[in-house]
């Protein structure tokens, strides 16, 4: 044993282990990758979930002061009827998205930003869905599309 590490004559390594080691290799590689789609929608739920709070505390504040002044029903109506009002609210969550993530890189995009609410009489419900469509680059070859729905819901009770 010995004479043959001296003479440099070691054992070469079989077809079968090279195949082996490729597989674990690509395997590594794809639960890397899948990792790495399932972190980047983690941190878009999360910076929908920032601004989702700063609606919720919009939606308190305006309603606080309608509390005050009595007039909550002309508050229910605006955000019902006011498609205004509504959009002021979707652009300042789309604003806010932009501000914490990027919404286009070269690993995903975020489109079809929808907030929605629902009023029920003693709370104000939102829901906000947006699709996330990464882009799979792997082994040098550009892989369909992984489109991710996500669907965060907030609500606000209106009545005290």
């Amino acid at each position: 044993m010995h004479k043959k590490i001296i003479r440099d004559e070691r054992g070469d390594l079989s077809f079968f282990t090279v195949f082996v080691i490729l597989a674990i290799n690509m395997l590594l590689a794809f639960v890397l990758l899948f990792a790495s789609v399932k972190i980047n929608c983690i941190n878009i739920r999360n910076a929908a979930k920032m601004e989702l709070n700063n609606v919720s505390a919009r939606i308190y504040a305006d309603t606080f002061h309608s509390q005050r002044e009595a007039n909550l029903d002309s508050y229910m109506a605006d955000l019902h009827l006011s498609s205004a009002y509504q959009e002021a609210l979707r652009a300042g969550f789309i604003l806010g998205m932009e501000e914490r993530i990027q919404l286009t890189s070269d690993d995903y995009t975020v489109d079809n930003i929808h907030l929605q609410f629902n009023q029920y009489s003693d709370k104000i419900e939102y829901v906000v869905t947006c699709d996330a469509t990464f882009r799979v680059w792997m082994f040098g070859n550009l892989f369909p599309p992984i489109t991710q729905h996500i669907m965060l819901t907030g609500s606000h009770n209106t009545k005290y």
